[in-house]
């Protein structure tokens, strides 16, 4: 009886291993954000154009910090401020800069979200 208890353990087991490798050879890469497979293109389409002028404008936006849209307040910014500033005030900020400067390119580096967001929707969940 142990025996077959036994045998019944091990192909169970067996089975739950073969489900998990599969799992996660064929399936992983479509359930998680951010673990694409990088290519990169020997030749580009098109190559890089540059003004009339020769020149080539860059416009690069770091570490805007983003929270959780208009519930996320600004922070070092005046009292008087504090009450109509958040995210949203950023994103029109960003938008204005884009429409006066007129890049040819913009690069977004840093850190784009706040590390405390998680936190932040906890207490707004709580709140709710």
């Amino acid at each position: 009886m142990e025996a077959q208890n036994w045998k019944h353990s091990f192909l169970y087991l067996t089975f739950l291993l073969a489900i998990l490798h599969l799992t996660h050879n064929h399936l992983s890469r479509k359930l998680f954000l951010g673990n694409e497979t990088v290519r990169i293109k020997k030749n580009p389409d098109l190559p890089l154009r540059f003004r009339s002028d020769g020149t080539f404008k860059i416009l690069q936006v770091a570490d805007m910090h983003y929270g959780i849209g208009s519930v996320t307040r600004c922070r070092d910014v005046l009292a008087s401020e504090f009450d109509f500033c958040s995210d949203l005030n950023t994103t029109r900020f960003l938008k204005r800069i884009i429409q006066a400067e007129n890049p040819d390119f913009v690069a977004f580096t840093g850190a784009m979200s706040n590390w405390s967001i998680a936190a932040e929707v906890a207490a707004i969940t709580a709140e709710r």
